[in-house]
């Protein structure tokens, strides 16, 4: 989705993380990239680092870094651990999976 429609719902997810450590670091690619990719135009992403704000790791019920949290569209989601794969990540969160980019052809046969 690249332009939002004027009836979209926002989204509202915040990424819980551990400073700068390579599944934290891995994970905000992957939810960023999701965020460009599938809900451009309509999505509020907060990044946290849990270390600097505890009382919203327990606002949360953030248990394990990183952690998901989708506050808005219902219902509430918590993903926790891997979030480097963006396919599970998109099923987690109730987004359909990337469209497939086709295979270039030539003649009606894939190049």
């Amino acid at each position: 989705m690249t332009d939002a429609a004027p009836d979209a719902p926002l989204w509202r997810l915040t990424l819980y993380v551990n400073g700068a450590s390579p599944r934290s670091a891995e994970a905000i690619v992957t939810v960023r990239t999701i965020c460009d990719e599938d809900l451009a135009g309509v999505v509020d992403l907060t990044v946290v680092n849990a270390i600097d704000h505890p009382e919203m790791v327990r606002q949360d019920n953030v248990l394990a870094l990183p952690t998901l949290v989708k506050h808005s569209p219902t219902p509430l989601r918590h993903l926790v651990g891997n979030l480097t794969d963006a396919t599970k990540v998109r099923a987690g969160l109730d987004l359909a999976p990337a469209r497939p980019v086709p295979a270039p052809t030539q003649g009606g046969t894939p190049l």
